[in-house]
């Protein structure tokens, strides 16, 4: 009986640590049509693909600084992720993958600005980058 108690008090502390990140976000992935990125660890952002669209609509990172952005292909289709400046030039393309598998893109300082996002593969998936 000890040890059950000793589990789930592991196990319950855990999930409130898992709760607490740096950015102040949850680690997990927002339910589908959310629209806002939720920063991953220190400073990167985490986005998936699931039923071939993205998770989120909506990105933003800092700009002027370099970003790790978690990309979670959930599916068997291949995706990745590119960024395109406002004159539609890109300024960013991830690795193409099947999944379910997941990459972690290294995105270059971008100034500050709007840009957009999509899926080479399949460019309906799309949305938008915030510098700020």
């Amino acid at each position: 009986m000890a040890r059950f108690r000793l589990i789930i008090a592991t196990t319950l502390a855990a999930a409130a640590l898992a709760g607490c990140s740096s950015g102040g976000s949850p680690s997990s992935a927002p339910p589908s049509g959310a629209s806002a990125g939720a920063p991953v660890g220190s400073g990167g952002l985490q986005i998936a693909a699931r039923d071939i669209k993205f998770d989120r609509t909506e990105l933003a990172l800092p700009a002027n600084q370099p970003t790790s952005l978690l990309f979670d292909n959930q599916e068997g289709a291949p995706h990745n992720v590119e960024i395109k400046n406002a004159a539609g030039a890109s300024v960013f393309t991830g690795e193409i993958f099947t999944g379910p598998a997941q990459r972690t893109y290294q995105v270059p300082a971008l100034a500050a600005g709007t840009y957009s996002f999509l899926c080479t593969v399949h460019p309906d998936m799309k949305g938008t980058l915030t510098a700020q």
